[in-house]
């Protein structure tokens, strides 16, 4: 079956790749638009992701547009990796690398580079331009299809650059800078694993702390290289070398290294947002080893009923299941929530409940409002559930307190006294 999708890939493919640059482009806006309208759990993502980064700052309507136009760029973007390899001989005609330079001077001297980029334009560009100068490594995740992953290989290959596994990185990234070779990372992901965070567009995102490491072991510096797509062609704008300084103490100069790096990156999205991939999940809070995936999320909005004394008694138990993640309260007048790091609202109303806001991704309803629930997920929210959802999906009758955290920790981060209570 993998070889059958392989070879209807590759059919598809060739027929792409005989068109000129220009119908791609006008292709990719087409059926980006119409993805746009028929993905709905991605238009969602990217426009939750819209009002995390940016909110009040940013109408609503203007959010749409740009996450229209990010599904666009996507789009050309798949399509354009087709193409590709029939341009390896012409490369430089399309893609224009600004500062490369400073850069090539650099490597002259045998001195390795950790060039950073981001989800922007087409990704794959920067290192197939980077290969045509010199020798460089970048790191990729495989795909399950063997055949498949083959070809996608012998495309990001075809100018000389390695891939290399996320698990090989640390050791092929220091061997080759240690060679006098470039690094490839692209460093926009989440990584909610981490000790390092940075505001990204004003909201905190865990991010790798690898291309910092990598230059503070080696003394080689970060270059950052923001892309852009300009008609039908690309520009990588290289950002000045950020070295790091030895005298001074890792942990430090790692933050310093990232903080800088990140600036540039964000910059770079702010003044083409459009062009960013806003479908991923940039801004996870929540590490994998505690909570179940379906309700792991990192903006989670809880509304207490009129009366909230049952739930004033347990309120450590929802910073103690999302740890991480940024909590927001709708309660009704004087209640007090002592927990430190939420936001709270009031309420006197159900009418004031319903709230245009993108960025709750989970709903944990105790107001018991079916048309309230409805309303968050034609908005942000991809979980929405009420005390009696909980407590069928915990399936005890125990406290309240246990009954919450049964329904959203996995079942092997319980403490005993909680999964005794199970039936």
């Amino acid at each position: 079956m993998q070889f059958i999708i392989y070879t209807l890939f590759r059919l598809f493919g060739f027929l792409i790749s005989i068109l000129p640059y220009r119908v791609i482009h006008a292709l990719g806006k087409i059926t980006g638009t119409v993805a746009y309208y028929l993905h709905r759990s991605f238009r969602k993502k990217a426009l939750t992701n819209l009002a995390i980064a940016y909110g009040i700052n940013l109408s609503e309507k203007k959010r749409r547009k740009i996450a229209k136009h990010s599904f666009q760029n996507l789009m050309i973007t798949c399509l354009e990796f087709f193409k590709l390899k029939k341009s390896k001989n012409n490369l430089s005609e399309i893609v224009k690398i600004e500062g490369g330079q400073e850069i090539l001077d650099l490597m002259e001297k045998n001195q390795g580079i950790i060039f950073l980029s981001g989800h922007q334009a087409n990704w794959e560009v920067p290192f197939l331009a980077m290969s045509e100068m010199h020798p460089g490594i970048a790191i990729g995740r495989p795909i399950n299809n063997p055949w498949l992953y083959r070809w996608v290989l012998s495309v990001r290959e075809m100018n000389g650059g390695k891939i290399v596994m996320p698990r090989q990185a640390m050791r092929e990234s220091l061997k080759a800078l240690k060679e006098g070779k470039f690094v490839g990372i692209v460093g926009d992901q989440a990584f909610p694993e981490s000790s390092y965070s940075y505001p990204l567009l004003g909201t905190r995102a865990w991010s790798t702390t690898i291309p910092a490491l990598l230059a503070y072991r080696t003394n080689s510096p970060i270059v950052v290289g923001k892309t852009r797509r300009v008609s039908n062609k690309y520009i990588v704008e290289s950002s000045p070398p950020i070295w790091p300084d030895l005298t001074k103490p890792r942990q430090e100069e790692v933050v310093r290294l990232m903080d800088k790096a990140m600036g540039y990156l964000e910059k770079s999205i702010q003044e083409n947002p459009g062009q960013w991939l806003w479908q991923h999940d940039r801004w996870k809070q929540q590490p994998i080893d505690h909570v179940k995936r379906k309700y792991r999320y990192g903006f989670v909005l809880i509304i207490l009923p009129p009366d909230p004394t049952p739930f004033l008694k347990i309120l450590p138990i929802f910073r103690e299941i999302y740890s991480r993640s940024f909590l927001t309260f709708f309660v009704p007048p004087k209640t007090e929530i002592t927990l430190p790091g939420c936001e709270v609202s009031t309420y006197t109303t159900e009418k004031e409940l319903f709230v245009r806001d993108y960025r709750y991704q989970i709903v944990l309803d105790f107001y018991d409002s079916a048309r309230l629930r409805r309303h968050y997920r034609k908005l942000g929210a991809f979980q929405t559930l009420n005390l009696k959802k909980m407590a069928s999906i915990s399936q005890t009758e125990g406290p309240l307190d246990q009954i919450i955290k049964r329904a959203l920790i996995k079942e092997e981060c319980l403490p005993k006294d909680t999964t005794s209570t199970s039936h």
